[in-house]
């Protein structure tokens, strides 16, 4: 009887806490699946897909972490650093601005992007190191740049091997090869629609008739030299009296151009970009030389200009886009001028003393990769392309865009103008005289 008796509390204090713990348990309303879902970030989960309505009620899937939540990862090749570095710089700034709207947006396909951004610092070599890079250890499939043609050469064979989408600001002719190199895209005029630009103004506006031409020994200042020769081979005028060339990054160009004074020419036809620009210019001033000089977009960068100095500029033309370019009759596009606004909040300028037209160019850039991500629903190298392809007149900020299987530079001849490199107001430049 008393071991009888002893075994009651016991048996009642279990039963008490088994009552208790189930009373717990159905007070949470199923808690222990709350925890995970607590822990993942809010862009962690999505709806279950339309496709699947049958599996649309299952609780499992619709509280799992959805695998399309991990960041989309695209790598940045530029120049950041040295002579050129100015450049990659202000690309980057409209990759940013349009990489944070995308993102604030939800992102692609849900999924955040994230910029895994390498410096090359002109070096062609580094280029494909860096390339390597990304795509073995970063798993990446989607590059940005490369920056010059140069760098854009050394890198392409192993992107189209690897079958990575690149896009960049390259614009040698040998880039644009869709058959060599089928993923490669760029929005930046080829050397042949440059060199057509700057010998059309040169010729049927100046009306200047001994040209020379000052060109860099890379892969850009071959590849444009070959172009003015051949537009002004097709516009019936004259050829070069000189030709002189120079290596990225020398110190002094004074004796090239000496060459080019003695021969007479009335206007210089160049391929100089950044610094290079700059000693150039100064070189002409220390000598005493003042002729027009005709060149790339990158004659009125800020490097350029603050660099020589707005007064020294009053001949230096740049080729340019319609879009950000003005005049008395020509106004700039609504469209652009809101991304300028957003661009002068972004490098904290009032009013913008930034260039619209780098930081306009890569933002178009990045957009277009969204575009063509979202159209294929997926990341894949040629699927990408094949999207890109088929883009006819896209609306940009920077410019009208169209690609195609034959064209992988997406810049029309037609979007192109002149300008004055030292005439800015508010990010956009006045169309040069003749216009």
């Amino acid at each position: 009887m008393s071991f009888a008796r002893s075994r009651v509390p016991r048996i009642l204090g279990a039963l008490l806490a088994a009552i208790l713990v189930v009373g717990l348990l159905g007070g949470c309303g199923g808690g222990s699946q709350s925890v995970p879902q607590s822990s993942q970030p809010a862009t962690s989960t999505k709806a279950p897909e339309a496709s699947k309505p049958a599996e649309s009620a299952k609780p499992a899937q619709s509280s799992a972490p959805a695998a399309s939540a991990q960041p989309l990862k695209i790598g940045v090749n530029y120049i950041l650093s040295g002579p050129s570095g100015a450049i990659g710089t202000k690309h980057m700034i409209g990759l940013e601005m349009a990489v944070d709207e995308i993102n604030a947006a939800g992102g692609i396909m849900g999924r955040k992007v994230e910029l895994v951004v390498r410096d090359d610092g002109g070096d062609p070599t580094k280029t494909l190191s860096n390339a390597q890079e990304l795509v073995e250890k970063q798993g990446i499939s989607i590059i940005m740049g490369a920056t010059s043609s140069s760098q854009q050469l050394a890198m392409a064979p192993y992107t189209t091997d690897q079958k990575v989408f690149d896009i960049g600001s390259f614009s040698a002719d040998s880039t644009n090869d869709p058959v060599k190199y089928p993923y490669a895209f760029t929005i930046s005029p080829l050397a042949a629609q440059q060199a057509a630009a700057v010998v059309k103004y040169a010729v049927q506006i100046l009306k200047a008739k001994n040209l020379g031409i000052l060109a860099d020994t890379g892969a850009y200042g071959k590849s444009t030299t070959d172009a003015f020769l051949k537009a002004l081979e097709s516009m019936g005028a004259p050829k070069p009296v000189a030709i002189e060339n120079y290596a990225f990054g020398a110190a002094d160009m004074t004796a090239q151009l000496n060459n080019l004074k003695k021969a007479g020419v009335e206007a210089i036809l160049t391929t100089s970009l950044a610094a290079d620009t700059v000693r150039i210019l100064k070189n002409m001033k220390s000598i005493g030389w003042d002729v027009p000089y005709l060149g790339s977009s990158d004659l009125a960068s800020s490097t350029v200009v603050e660099g020589v100095g707005a007064e020294n500029m009053g001949k230096v033309y740049g080729y340019y886009v319609k879009r950000l370019s003005f005049s008395d009759k020509i106004p700039v596009p609504a469209k652009t001028k809101e991304f300028a606004a957003k661009l002068a909040k972004k490098v904290g300028q009032n009013p913008l003393k930034e260039a619209v037209f780098m930081p306009s160019f890569a933002y178009d850039e990045m957009y277009l990769v969204k575009k063509v991500i979202e159209e294929t629903k997926s990341t894949d190298g040629p699927k990408l392309a094949a999207a890109l392809e088929n883009v006819k007149n896209y609306d940009g900020v920077h410019a009208n865009l169209t690609f195609s299987k034959e064209m992988h530079g997406g810049m029309p001849l037609d979007e192109m103008v002149m300008v004055k490199a030292a005439n800015m107001k508010d990010g956009f430049f006045e169309l040069a005289p003749g216009y």
